[in-house]
């Protein structure tokens, strides 16, 4: 069965999606075939170490990424090279700019990239009025970043955080298991890393140089093997990630459910934009960040599924005005403009609008329309 409320996901007949349908309990899980298969990667690491460095990493400072570097690090004796895509200096938050380098001093080589941020600005613009999604513009480059310099410093391995068909179900990332991160590109945001959009918008290939992801000949003649981490760590939860990154020195921001549905305070902490994506994607399919966060802990027994309907049904709709504001303030719109353009993406089936900027759902939490 396929369903509208998240892309590139298949429903089974008894309508579970496929991060529950295919949950295993740790207890259960078969960790000495994964120590196996786990054994096997390190050694290609090593076997294709050409420049002193075993594995690229991409990361941002934050939990899961200051959790895998230290992970591959301590736990595989591997030497990462980390790689972290900046956003420019009006858009990262300082917590972004001290967990970034928070983690660096944790000892740890790292290469930042940067983009024009004339062309950043330019981009995000254009995808949030094209698409209703900023973030289609700057994961592009966040995400090519990565391939990228690991095929310029000849380093084959790249580790990558979770597996969005396991825990997200997008399933167009399947590779051939669950460890397989191959087809990372074609999620359901990159597409395969299709820039034709952008070049539609004025802007030449030569200006999108960083936003180019290495075609699949590239991938496959550089020994490209990207890995998934989440497969081989225990409990690579949100949850679990947070405590143990917060006691490295992580900074997190106030929890503030009331204005961001991230009620632990730990997700997407380098920028704030992200508050409006998360919001426009409620509106066009019907769950935001709480729904996230919630899926999770109600898997891993922590919470019950009438707790996680409580929390969704208060937090998941919620936004920050302020965080509106200045993001019409970085990317030169109105206000009025600003919300005229969200309107054309809002899925209307689901939602009913009252005013500007104001809607309410039809369905209810855990029953649907």
């Amino acid at each position: 069965m396929n369903v509208s409320t998240r892309p590139n996901i298949i429903f089974s007949e008894d309508g579970l999606c496929p991060p529950c349908k295919n949950y295993i309990p740790e207890s259960q899980i078969d960790w000495d075939k994964r120590k196996e298969q786990l054994e096997k990667i390190i050694a290609f690491a090593k076997e294709n170490n050409h420049s002193g460095y075993d594995c690229v990493v991409g990361v941002s400072g934050g939990k899961d990424s200051t959790r895998q570097a230290l992970f591959i690090k301590e736990h595989l004796g591997l030497k990462p090279l980390l790689v972290s895509m900046n956003y420019p200096p009006e858009q990262m938050s300082q917590n972004g700019a001290d967990n970034l380098s928070n983690l660096i001093q944790l000892g740890f080589d790292c290469i930042n990239i940067s983009c024009s941020p004339v062309i950043w600005r330019n981009s995000m613009r254009h995808a949030f009025l094209k698409f209703g999604n900023w973030a289609k513009a700057t994961e592009l480059a966040l995400f090519a970043s990565v391939p990228r310099l690991a095929i310029a410093y000849q380093i084959p391995l790249i580790w990558w955080g979770e597996n969005a068909a396991a825990v997200l179900g997008d399933l167009a990332v399947m590779g051939k298991d669950l460890s397989d991160g191959n087809r990372l590109k074609y999620s359901n945001t990159l597409q395969g890393g299709n820039l034709d959009w952008l070049l539609e918008h004025d802007l030449e290939r030569s200006q999108l140089l960083q936003y180019i992801y290495p075609s699949d000949e590239e991938m496959e003649r550089a020994q490209i093997r990207i890995v998934f981490m989440d497969y081989f760590m225990r409990e690579f939860s949100h949850f679990a990630s947070s405590n143990y990154s917060a006691v490295r020195g992580l900074f997190i921001r106030e929890s503030n459910p009331i204005k961001n549905p991230d009620y632990f305070g730990t997700s997407m902490l380098d920028e704030d934009f992200i508050n409006v994506n998360m919001f426009i994607r409620y509106l066009k399919f019907g769950f935001n960040r709480t729904t996230d966060l919630v899926n999770e802990e109600i898997r891993y027994g922590r919470m019950t599924r009438d707790e996680g309907i409580d929390l969704v049904t208060k937090y998941d709709g919620n936004y920050d005005p302020e965080i509106v504001e200045k993001f019409c303030e970085y990317i030169k719109i109105g206000k009025s403009e600003f919300w005229n353009n969200v309107d054309k993406h809002v899925n209307y089936e689901l939602f009913e609008k009252i005013d500007m900027g104001k809607y309410i759902p039809k369905f209810k939490v855990g029953v649907g329309l």
